[in-house]
């Protein structure tokens, strides 16, 4: 055997230490010759490589602190720099919670179908700031191709139905209204929730022949007449009965204010007013909770609405709370959907073909319609609209009476100063 001593010595192996998990890793470690403490970690610019920085010192236990500390700064950067992403996800999860809520109720169960699609369509992770001009056109051709559901779902090939440009517009129109309230929005550290809307300008498909239905006072006054006969239950167990429905009073609401049925069937007792100078059978002070543009508006009405109005006041009974109250819960108001099978059940009974791609609305079309004649501000403030463009272009239509006036009832031109 040879002489041990001579034998080279096993160099001691210099400590280190390593703190977070993968990809947010930081290493502290002796330099073995002098016993400095270094720190590496990956460099902030390029994530493939690694730096090393003195620590300069050789205390173990602070360096141990010390790599922890930056694990934690390391986490919290990373975090907010998230946090300041527009994604899709917290995008739509802030427009759901601060602005559609102050919509009416179809309108809010539209904005989450709407946005369950998009989220499913883009990534709940996409970045909107980021959205393309070939992303917005691939959305529009394959949602009128019907290969996207309204739920954002792709379609085999022999089962899609064509989807009117209507449709796509309505879709597009939720993600525009995000994209322009996010630059709006301003955070708690007051940031802005986005820079810039980068689908401004992004063109909009227009349906070329619009469906717009609108009631005849021959077809209203069928439905009304067969409104009588609609029931609904009250009552549970042995008490259950059948008792008249408030459709008759609903239909005569929705068309005599021309308000849209959300906001008749959200009525409370305590929004109606007493007769007064200009206004001989009352006011509704429609409350800006109900309206779509979230504006208050105080209309007079009718003798037949008043009349309407009386018969539910002796109906439900003197006291605040809604005219038109859920038939077991006083404290709701009829939901939508329960009026809406009402009134399909009252077209059945009176024959009537049902309006397709309209049930209500065709009335308040109606009512603009049959107003015409009257200066178009009074109609617009009226029936509720802050647009009196929206009134005239969507709502009020052409009818064959007015069309006849229009080409038999001319004023003629006569030249200045004929005959002198």
């Amino acid at each position: 055997m040879g002489d041990v001593s001579k034998r080279p010595r096993r160099r001691k192996k210099a400590w280190s230490h390593s703190e977070g998990e993968y990809g947010h890793r930081v290493r502290v470690f002796e330099d073995p010759n002098s016993g400095i403490i270094y720190g590496e970690m990956r460099a902030p610019s390029r994530a493939e490589r690694y730096v090393s920085v003195s620590r300069r010192h050789r205390d173990r236990a602070r360096a141990v602190r010390w790599a922890e500390e930056q694990v934690k700064k390391w986490i919290v950067a990373e975090q907010d720099g998230i946090y300041q992403t527009p994604t899709a996800s917290r995008v739509f999860s802030l427009y759901l919670k601060h602005r559609t809520p102050s919509k009416v109720r179809s309108e809010r169960d539209a904005d989450e179908r709407r946005v369950r699609m998009w989220t499913r369509i883009l990534g709940p992770d996409k970045d909107l700031s980021k959205l393309s001009l070939r992303e917005w056109q691939w959305f529009i051709e394959n949602r009128r191709t019907g290969a996207i559901n309204s739920d954002g779902e792709f379609v085999p090939v022999d089962q899609r139905q064509t989807v009117r440009d209507g449709t796509v517009a309505a879709d597009l129109v939720l993600l525009l209204s995000a994209l322009n309230w996010g630059p709006r929005w301003r955070l708690d550290d007051g940031r802005y929730l986005m820079s810039e809307n980068p689908a401004r300008g992004f063109p909009i498909p227009k349906e070329k022949n619009p469906r717009r239905p609108l009631v005849t006072e021959d077809r209203y006054q069928k439905v009304l007449a067969a409104a009588q006969q609609v029931t609904m239950v009250v009552g549970f167990g042995k008490k259950r009965r059948e008792e008249p429905s408030y459709l008759p009073e609903i239909l005569t609401l929705v068309n005599g204010t021309g308000r849209r049925v959300s906001a008749v069937l959200a009525l409370r007792a305590e929004d109606l007013r007493p007769p007064a100078p200009g206004a001989p059978h009352g006011f509704i002070c429609w409350p800006a909770a109900t309206d779509k543009m979230g504006k208050a508006w105080t209309v007079p009405i009718s003798q037949e609405v008043r009349s309407a109005v009386n018969r539910m006041l002796e109906r439900r009974g003197i006291g605040p709370g809604y005219l038109f109250p859920a038939p077991n819960h006083r404290d709701e108001s009829v939901a939508y959907e329960v009026a809406s099978a009402w009134l399909l059940k009252a077209e059945t009974i009176a024959r009537v073909e049902k309006h397709k791609g309209s049930l209500w609305h065709a009335y308040r079309r109606k009512w603009a319609t049959e107003r015409k004649h009257l200066p178009g501000v009074d109609v617009a403030a009226a029936g509720g609209w802050s647009d009196v463009n929206t009134l005239m272009h969507i709502y009020q239509q052409p009818d064959m009476a007015t069309m006849y006036r229009v080409m038999s009832e001319p004023a003629k031109l006569i030249e200045q100063g004929a005959g002198a």
